[in-house]
């Protein structure tokens, strides 16, 4: 699944790049609306995740590693779900449903934001041993995914 066998020039799966330039898109569209929109408490929290998102995701477009990008992406898609489950059912009288989603909602986001993504940053720099054709971009990436863990830890508080 996280291989870079082949790299780089692997045989991705079918509609994997357009699936990443999308979430690319998504990420533009929601930091042009913050930064031109109106401004929240979480500004700078929110401006940092578009940014580095955006850099992520260009990053893993411009090496050919979809896959590494599409599976952190993945992790973050199956959170933002009942994030917007959890919006939607806090403008309703249905409080027993909103906590039971809410308290599900914070179990997904703990499991895939707070454990398995740092698991991942771990095996990018340490097990996977990828050439990127430069000794600064897998450090890089991984710095970029480290703020992005950071800020999830914030956020989970």
């Amino acid at each position: 699944m996280l291989s870079f066998k082949d790299f780089p020039y692997p045989q991705h799966a079918p509609q994997l790049k357009e699936y990443i330039l999308v979430l690319m898109g998504f990420h533009f569209g929601g930091m042009f609306t913050h930064f031109f929109g109106t401004r929240r408490n979480d500004f700078i929290e929110m401006g940092l995740h578009h940014i580095v998102s955006i850099y992520l995701f260009g990053g893993g477009y411009m090496f050919n590693a979809l896959e590494i990008g599409s599976t952190i992406a993945f992790l973050h898609d199956i959170a933002d779900i009942t994030t917007s489950i959890v919006k939607v059912l806090a403008e309703t009288h249905l409080s027993n449903a909103t906590a039971v989603v809410f308290v599900t909602h914070m179990g997904i986001w703990f499991w895939t934001r707070i454990l398995v993504l740092p698991y991942l940053i771990f095996l990018l720099y340490f097990r996977m041993g990828v050439n990127f054709g430069s000794p600064i971009v897998t450090p890089f990436f991984c710095y970029l995914l480290g703020c992005m863990f950071i800020l999830h830890c914030y956020w989970f508080q």
